[in-house]
């Protein structure tokens, strides 16, 4: 078997942790779109205030989860038809890395909302909104477990091999 046809261990595993990522943002993406019993769901950001969402959160999750779905999707088209110099980018280690940072921090941030919510008119901390809201920041950390893996994965890709497109070239003296 010839491992330059067919790809080497972190090409494929970076292959199919894209596709994961990708369907995982897809959920995110929708139960935050439509998981108050199909109207919006939204993060949270702070509960004890009379306001029922904070609007910056709202717009960073919204850039985040709507931005790195596209990134994927190009990333994995980009891998499907794109040559070796294409699996061996820094960029990809970068977005990767202020991934794991983005999507660990919205988690976070939805967990602590959810956490301490309770429905309007009773005391219960038992709503559907709430578990929805739980579970939707939970894939959230579990999506930046899977961009700090990628971004090991590209580490070990980018350093490994002909050193001809890496960030150092290589210079000849005559």
């Amino acid at each position: 078997m010839d491992r330059a046809k067919f790809g080497s261990f972190e090409v494929i595993a970076s292959i199919c942790l894209k596709i994961l990522k990708l369907f995982n943002n897809m959920g995110v993406l929708v139960l935050y779109r439509t998981g108050n019993g199909g109207d919006f769901l939204g993060i949270g950001g702070n509960w004890n205030f009379p306001e029922k969402h904070s609007p910056a959160v709202e717009l960073f999750a919204s850039g985040v989860f709507v931005g790195y779905m596209i990134y994927n999707a190009v990333v994995i088209i980009g891998y499907c038809f794109g040559d070796n110099k294409n699996q061996r980018n820094l960029t990809d280690i970068l977005m990767n890395a202020v991934g794991s940072v983005m999507w660990v921090t919205i988690g976070g941030l939805a967990i602590h909302y959810w956490l301490g919510y309770m429905s309007d008119g009773s005391f219960a901390y038992v709503s559907p909104e709430r578990s929805v809201g739980l579970a939707m920041g939970a894939l959230s950390v579990v999506q930046g477990a899977l961009y700090l893996v990628d971004t090991m994965l590209g580490c070990r890709l980018y350093y490994r091999g002909p050193m001809e497109y890496a960030v150092v070239s290589h210079f000849t003296v005559e």
